[in-house]
């Protein structure tokens, strides 16, 4: 449980306390009924003191000034404290607390993306389409309510800070996606998360080559140059827009071409032209064993179990031939 949600807990119990308390002592002493003792009850500690109802015994009278006395600090402890808190936590925040990623106990696996921008927002929706859940880490408010309005979980925090990754349980996360628009705090990033986890794939993204070693020694897996592949692209459309075409397609999981990375787990060695006669119809662009690697394998090729297959097709083609990978 987080600080927040222990001062909030706290604020609540010792409330309830007093209040039971008052409650069932002007009931004994008084001899109110429960829903009056209730009324006087509240009305003390909230240090209202509407007059109304007054004890008469000596025993109510002592509960009276004792519940006078301890109500003003315990209340006005809560005030402050909620006061406090909200100055320095966001009331975005405060909830997820107490209700974090709708069971943050079913929480593994999922990708944690850092920052929200536009290429955020595509990262998000190509991990959606692909199956999993994500989690995004902003710095404020209004980018949560984004967040949350296209449909994904937010976590707001600076991404420097080592509880905010700990909330977003980076421990069983299969990704962390760096995309800040700054180099120098995903820099700083990665060294946080490398603090909290040695084991979660980070992957950033790097405008300046020249920064891309600091990034791996700091231990991203991966340092992607968006600036560099979009450029790319942008030129493709001048000289051979059909190519370009492709590849923007290629990127989007939803329709169209698509690649996919698919791992061969079959219980023997299978000549591609085998799989070809049971149907399966996605282009073999490429075939990782270990440390080699095969560019278009023919169809006498043998693949083994353990093999990693890049696939290029259209997406109804890729999803049925991986149901055919997956029941051999």
């Amino acid at each position: 449980m987080s600080n927040v949600a222990r001062r909030f807990a706290m604020i609540f119990f010792s409330l309830v306390a007093l209040v039971a308390f008052g409650t069932l002592a002007f009931w004994f002493f008084e001899k109110l009924d429960p829903f009056n003792s209730l009324y006087l009850t509240i009305t003390i500690v909230s240090t209202v003191g509407f007059g109304d109802i007054t004890p008469h015994t000596l025993a109510g009278k002592i509960i009276y000034m004792g519940l006078v006395l301890t109500g003003i600090g315990i209340f006005g402890y809560a005030v402050s404290s909620i006061a406090a808190i909200m100055a320095e936590r966001s009331i975005f925040k405060m909830v997820k607390g107490f209700l974090f990623l709708r069971g943050e106990a079913k929480l593994k696996d999922h990708v944690i993306v850092v920052g929200w921008n536009e290429i955020t927002r595509s990262v998000c929706d190509e991990l959606r389409s692909n199956g999993y859940r994500v989690v995004v880490l902003v710095e404020d408010d209004n980018a949560a309510r984004e967040v949350s309005g296209a449909g994904y979980e937010a976590v707001v925090g600076s991404p420097l800070d080592a509880s905010i990754y700990e909330m977003a349980k980076i421990d069983r996360a299969n990704s962390v996606i760096l995309a800040l628009n700054d180099d120098s705090r995903n820099l700083m990033a990665t060294l946080r998360i490398r603090d909290l986890s040695r084991d979660v794939k980070v992957i950033a993204i790097c405008n300046n080559d020249f920064m891309k070693n600091l990034f791996y020694r700091a231990g991203a897996n991966k340092v992607v140059n968006v600036a560099d592949i979009g450029g790319r692209v942008l030129a493709s459309h001048v000289f051979e827009p059909i190519v370009a075409n492709v590849l923007e397609d290629m990127a989007e999981a939803d329709v169209g071409l698509d690649a996919e990375q698919v791992s061969f787990q079959a219980g023997r060695t299978l000549p591609i032209k085998e799989l070809r006669s049971k149907g399966f119809k996605s282009l073999i662009l490429l075939v990782v064993r270990g440390s080699q690697k095969f560019y278009y394998p023919d169809g006498d090729f043998e693949l083994k179990p353990g093999d990693i297959l890049v696939l290029i097709g259209l997406r109804e083609h890729l999803d049925s031939d991986k149901q055919l990978l997956a029941s051999l």
